[in-house]
């Protein structure tokens, strides 16, 4: 049960630091409740991105922010 614990406050942490994660986090409770429940980022990612249409707007942007931060920081082949 501790694992489960330590994500979920690592989740609220990331949260509090970045209005647009806190509000996507909630989303993702509500548009992707079984992606939630396995604690599986990737899951909920994929999920998310399945949905983004429904995101609110403070979400969509952290989501894109989020996507362009990752491709900036994956190398070039």
């Amino acid at each position: 049960m501790l694992p489960l614990t330590l994500g979920a406050t690592e989740v609220r942490a990331q949260a509090q630091r970045d209005p647009g994660k806190k509000a996507c986090v909630a989303e993702a409770r509500r548009l992707c409740p079984m992606e939630m429940k396995s604690m599986s980022r990737k899951k909920v990612e994929a999920c998310m991105i399945q949905k983004i249409d429904q995101t609110s707007p403070t979400c969509h942007a952290a989501m894109l922010r989020i996507k362009a931060e990752r491709e900036a920081a994956t190398p070039r082949r």
